[in-house]
């Protein structure tokens, strides 16, 4: 059986002992009912792991030994999936299945279409963000945790200097994502350094929208003749780019 995986901030090098405690420790102790004696994992926001024996479990934490540490994965390739703003269920299943893919990096784009929340229910939504993308590090036992932006604006994200290739799904045909992936279309000289993926609303992109994104250097492509929802759109996306270019 592979062993549990919990989450801690920070994970030193060279540590020989961790403690674990709050939720993660109420997770280990009362749902995983982990015992004095067995091993674990443990991961940190940076993506580094720690392999550790558990020597006590308390009414408030547990003491582990720290057998080995891995460092965290460094992708061939930066994935950043760029999602414009849906409901909040939607937009939390789009960000698990992108961290539970390896996507490193997930930025909330505010689009003329997308639902958009007050600043204070913003502020406490980016902490329920960062809570999912560290469970879907332990479900998937990866070494990698999802780096969650803050929400910008279209306009914000557009102006930004490209951090190497920039695709975008539009409903107005473009090259078909596969074969820029994996076809005749991709990057000369191999997968590139990183790649941003934005993915539009329900209800997709304005006319003047799609204009601006395609003005600031972002290549056009899709996923087929069908009419997908926006979270089927981006994790098929995210999917195909994560398997061929760092699995």
């Amino acid at each position: 059986m592979t062993a549990n995986q919990f989450y801690v901030p920070a994970i030193a090098k060279g540590a020989d002992r961790i403690v674990l405690g709050g939720e993660e420790h109420r997770h280990l102790a009362k749902s995983a009912r982990v015992r004095a004696g067995e091993t674990v994992w443990l991961i940190d926001a940076a993506g580094r792991r720690a392999f550790a024996r558990v020597e006590r479990v308390g009414e408030e934490r547990t003491e582990l030994a720290v057998l080995g540490t891995e460092e965290p994965d460094t992708p061939r390739t930066r994935v950043a999936l760029a999602q414009a703003l849906v409901d909040a269920k939607t937009l939390e299943t789009i960000l698990e299945k992108a961290a539970e893919l390896g996507c490193t990096d997930f930025i909330p784009v505010v689009s003329a279409r997308s639902l958009r929340a007050p600043k204070e229910r913003t502020l406490r939504k980016l902490e329920r963000w960062m809570r999912i993308v560290r469970e879907a590090a332990k479900q998937c036992k990866g070494r990698l945790v999802t780096a969650v932006h803050p929400p910008r604006p279209l306009e914000a994200l557009l102006r930004e200097p490209p951090p190497g290739l920039r695709l975008f799904l539009s409903e107005h045909g473009g090259r078909p994502l596969r074969d820029v992936v994996a076809g005749p279309d991709g990057p000369a000289g191999g997968p590139p350094p990183a790649v941003v993926l934005l993915v539009g609303p329900r209800g997709g992109w304005t006319e003047r929208e799609e204009e601006d994104i395609r003005g600031a250097g972002f290549l056009a492509v899709s996923l087929g003749r069908r009419i997908l929802r926006a979270e089927t759109a981006a994790i098929a996306g995210s999917a195909l780019i994560v398997h061929f270019w760092n699995e």
